[in-house]
């Protein structure tokens, strides 16, 4: 897997250690809320590298920085990551740690756009880029919207790109994953088949160049449409892909 340094900006290879552990530190704000919506989207990064090194058979630790760790700021950042799915950190520590809280070297860091980027060190570092979103989540959800849509709509932007949601953006996102999850469920009726071959091929691009998810929305948005590809073949390959999307692709399974 290679992941563009954000001190370097060069494609760098993400270093496993022997008995494929990899370990990743997040660093977020929490300084009086300073970036609410960038210490999300750093979780939700980590999530996604998480995700992916799952399937590669690597084990991840992942340990959240906290510039400012008391409740209950740190309380509602957990509640809104739990709402888009992001798997909770092992261990959370204090800004002064610069190691994992278990004193071992970290690989990876995930840098929040309010926490200023670390100027020397072994690890790769991930730089996220300037993020907005139209209100909490909970506002999202008041609306009628399933709060995995701002996930999704987050994930059609790479780490370091702007992520400036509007209302629209949100609606669009949710619109396109409720359409998904339907035609997952009615692909899932079909004879099984296996992956569409060239498409698995461009998810597992995606997956291992600098966690592109923007690149992994497009390919299914292709799947969906080509002709010739039989149901269960784009069923085997949507569902592959919501490993690392998480956004219950297959939720109605069943329901319809």
């Amino acid at each position: 897997m290679q992941i563009i340094d954000a001190r370097t900006l060069q494609a760098t290879e993400v270093r496993r250690r022997p008995g494929g552990l990899l370990r990743v530190c997040v660093h977020t704000s929490l300084v009086d809320s300073v970036d609410g919506p960038g210490d999300l989207r750093a979780l939700l990064i980590a999530d996604v590298l998480f995700r992916i090194a799952e399937l590669d058979g690597t084990q991840v630790i992942t340990s959240w920085v906290e510039s400012y760790p008391l409740e209950p700021g740190a309380q509602g950042l957990a509640r809104a990551a739990g709402l888009l799915g992001i798997h909770p950190p092992e261990q959370r520590t204090p800004d002064a740690a610069l190691t994992a809280a278990s004193g071992s070297p970290i690989d990876v860091r995930i840098i929040s756009p309010a926490v200023r980027t670390p100027q020397a060190g072994p690890e790769l570092v991930i730089g996220v880029g300037l993020t907005r979103l139209p209100g909490a989540l909970e506002t999202v959800t008041a609306q009628g919207h399933d709060p995995l849509a701002v996930r999704l709509a987050l994930l059609a932007h790479g780490h370091g790109q702007q992520a400036l949601l509007g209302p629209e953006d949100v609606t669009q996102a949710d619109a396109l994953l409720h359409r998904w999850r339907q035609r997952v469920a009615t692909w899932a009726d079909a004879p099984s088949r296996p992956m569409h071959a060239a498409t698995a091929r461009r998810l597992d691009a995606a997956f291992h160049q600098d966690l592109d998810t923007p690149a992994v929305l497009d390919a299914l948005r292709g799947l969906e449409t080509e002709p010739g590809v039989p149901d269960g073949s784009r069923f085997e390959t949507f569902v592959y892909a919501d490993r690392v999307l998480a956004v219950e692709l297959p939720r109605e399974i069943g329901r319809t």
